[in-house]
């Protein structure tokens, strides 16, 4: 008896040893939450605080907003601190009842200058003319002219451009120019000729100018020239955007304004009014 006795008291125990302890339960469930934890998650973008994701459509209005300051932005001319005014000349109506237009080179009362070997040279008429018209271009100690030529007639009104590059002619550095454009009412007598004049001259592009202006488009590359007294390529520059968006009243407000600052305020009416058109 008190051998069976024994041997179920070691079944008890047994049976109690193989149950599982309620405080070990409690502590492994205490732990589990500290090794989940532990587990990294996948990592997802937040937007830090006070910001606001940028949507597509919003970029592309950023950008265009972008371009409408800056072509509003009017160019500053500021003249090159050299040489003596040239003595910009004008032709206008004489001795024939007022038949023939205003005729004007559109440049500054001292030398303009220019970055371009073949740079292009602007004119403007009041008005339309079915009279001849001759282009010169003159080195300012040469006995003959390095261009004379015939333009295509008749003439509109409005802004024109005579461009070297179409003849094949280059000008040298540091040499001043001066060339005429004249309307010839009369093939016999010169001297009635309706004359405009301005002078030229080519000088170096500094080469940290050549690196904004290598990077910069066209309304970019005008103020560039602009404040730094090139005159003829900043012309050249507003009138190659004006001429890509014929359009565009405020590309037109930067020519009208880069003429008016140069005294040029008969050109620069016309070119407000016509819009940039001849």
């Amino acid at each position: 008896m008190k051998k069976m006795l024994k041997n179920q008291w070691f079944i008890v125990v047994g049976l109690l040893l193989l149950l599982p302890s309620p405080g070990l339960a409690a502590a492994k469930k205490a732990r589990k939450p500290a090794a989940q934890s532990q587990i990294r998650q996948p990592a997802t973008a937040v937007p830090a605080a006070g910001s606001k994701e940028e949507k597509p459509a919003e970029r592309k209005e950023s950008l265009q907003d972008k371009d409408a300051s800056r072509s509003k932005k009017m160019p500053v001319y500021r003249p090159p601190l050299r040489g003596a005014p040239a003595g910009r000349v004008a032709g206008g109506t004489r001795g024939i009842g007022g038949k023939i237009p205003c005729l004007c080179t559109l440049v500054p009362e001292h030398v303009g200058l220019t970055v371009s070997r073949q740079p292009c040279m602007y004119y403007f008429l009041s008005r339309a003319a079915a009279l001849p018209l001759e282009f010169t271009l003159i080195e300012k100690e040469a006995v003959y002219p390095l261009v004379t030529v015939r333009l295509p007639a008749p003439q509109t009104p409005g802004i024109h451009a005579v461009c070297l590059a179409d003849y094949g002619k280059r000008l040298k550095q540091d040499v001043q120019y001066k060339w005429f454009v004249a309307l010839i009412p009369d093939e016999e007598h010169r001297a009635k000729d309706i004359l405009a004049a301005g002078a030229i001259e080519l000088v170096s592009l500094p080469t940290d100018l050549g690196e904004k202006v290598r990077r910069a488009d066209s309304v970019e590359a005008e103020h560039i020239y602009a404040e730094s007294g090139i005159w003829y390529d900043a012309l050249a520059a507003i009138s190659a955007a004006i001429a890509q968006e014929p359009g565009n009243h405020e590309l037109v407000e930067q020519r009208v304004s880069l003429l008016s600052q140069v005294g040029l305020t008969t050109a620069a009416s016309y070119d407000r009014q016509a819009g940039g058109g001849n």
